[in-house]
């Protein structure tokens, strides 16, 4: 069976210094745990904040480019660039692991600075995190700060990176963008866009999910929509029980933040910190299961997928520590009656399906 993840944020770990070629002992991914793993092709995000107290976005991005690049060294490991070396890696039984952005900070409003990340074989675009841009506004700006942004939706900057990412058969990602952002690149997309780590609204009402109008808009577009197991996006119980545990190690934050004033390493540290502590108050597997089932009963089995985002979370359904146990998204499917096809299509048939479509 052909299985890929639409959404990983090793990179974080990289930038800090971890050694990811080595079994690690925290997060969720590592080369030799993806390899052991039923993953064949997980896709990695290049990532900088725009709140970052030193932008320098363009070199960040491609520092990180470099050092995901440098993954290739890795026995057996290839950074494909487009369907044909996926095609070619799935058949050599390699790891296939694409490079994807998430966010435009990297772009600094520069077209030439859009083209010099496409010649370096970008997968996707997410055209924001959870910041808005110059040219796009995000679903958390929109939601939360809508007075305050510069441009809500795209501007003509937006539409002219959106057109170049599509005629250069680059994927646009909308998860994390604001619903005006989405209908605009509904409106001008000439080819099928992806939501790479998103859930349903209608389950779980958090501002990151999609609503049912969305959804059958990526199905019209033959896009694809990649399910997010993060317990806040699926389970609408979870916060009440999450803060509970948070606020038993409030010390144990302070304590976190004393000793890594940097942010980002602040960031991982309490990641992983949280990862074991949360386990026992974290939703079913079965939840994020519910999640996957409502989109294949409102679009069809031809529009999911699933976008774990390990290493980007704090937290997994109980019983799904790492990229170990993606296995389990598969035995459940099969335990609620799908066949070996159905299943095979959730967890990695329909992207190649989408590469396919965007490249005619």
């Amino acid at each position: 069976m052909f299985v890929a993840d639409l959404h990983n944020d090793l990179v974080q770990r990289i930038i800090e210094g971890e050694d990811v070629t080595k079994q690690t002992s925290h997060g969720h991914t590592d080369i030799p745990r993806l390899r052991k793993s039923c993953i064949n092709l997980q896709i990695l995000i290049i990532w900088v904040s725009s709140k970052s107290a030193e932008p320098n976005f363009f070199n960040k991005a491609n520092r990180m480019f470099d050092e995901l690049k440098k993954l290739a060294n890795a026995e057996d490991v290839v950074i494909p660039r487009n369907l044909q070396e996926i095609l070619e890696g799935i058949n050599n039984d390699r790891l296939l692991l694409p490079i994807s952005m998430e966010g435009g900070e990297a772009i600094e409003n520069k077209i030439e600075n859009l083209y010099h990340f496409i010649d370096r074989g970008l997968f996707y675009l997410g055209p924001t995190w959870n910041h808005s841009l110059d040219w796009v506004s995000s679903n958390f700006d929109e939601e939360y700060n809508k007075n305050k942004i510069k441009t809500i939706g795209l501007n003509e900057f937006g539409k002219e990176v959106i057109n170049i990412c599509q005629e250069n058969k680059v994927l646009i990602d909308v998860s994390h963008i604001g619903k005006k952002s989405f209908w605009d690149i509904e409106n001008i997309s000439q080819k099928p866009f992806i939501a790479s780590h998103s859930s349903v609204h209608k389950i779980c009402p958090h501002f990151r999910n999609l609503d049912d109008d969305q959804i059958i808009a990526i199905k019209n577009k033959k896009g694809l929509i990649g399910i997010n197991p993060y317990p806040f996006f699926i389970d609408p119980t979870f916060k009440e029980r999450e803060s509970k545990v948070r606020n038993q190690y409030k010390e144990k934050i302070k304590s976190i933040e004393i000793q890594h004033p940097k942010k980002s390493s602040q960031w991982l540290a309490k990641q992983h910190f949280f990862q074991k502590k949360l386990s026992d108050v974290c939703p079913d597997i079965d939840i994020f299961i519910n999640h996957v089932e409502y989109i294949i009963k409102l679009i069809g089995i031809d529009y999911v997928g699933v976008g774990s985002d390990y290493d980007g979370l704090d937290c997994l359904p109980n019983g799904w520590k790492d990229c170990g146990d993606h296995f389990k998204i598969a035995e459940r499917l099969e335990s609620r009656g799908y066949n070996q096809e159905e299943i095979e299509k959730v967890m990695g048939k329909n992207i190649l399906r989408v590469l396919e479509e965007i490249n005619y």
